[in-house]
């Protein structure tokens, strides 16, 4: 019987050690995704603070896409 239940430990600490490894190697991807789109969040950090904290006159940056920009521009002309 002892046999049987130091068994059954050994394959649960291994279950739980490959649990851990893949929760481990997670880490890649979400890393990639976050570096890249460190520019993105720099420059609208960088328009953010500019015209909160530093109370420049500029506007403000909505979207990363010029397109999505312009088209956001005209709708918030067309309510004014």
């Amino acid at each position: 019987m002892e046999t049987v239940i130091q068994v059954n430990n050994e394959i649960n600490n291994f279950v739980w050690d490959i649990s851990d490894t893949f929760n481990g190697l997670m880490i890649i991807p979400n890393l990639i995704g976050v570096l890249s789109q460190l520019p993105l969040i720099i420059k609208l950090t960088r328009n953010y603070t500019d015209r909160k904290i530093m109370g420049k006159d500029i506007e403000p940056m909505l979207s990363y896409d010029h397109d999505i920009q312009e088209a956001l521009r005209n709708v918030q002309k067309g309510a004014d």
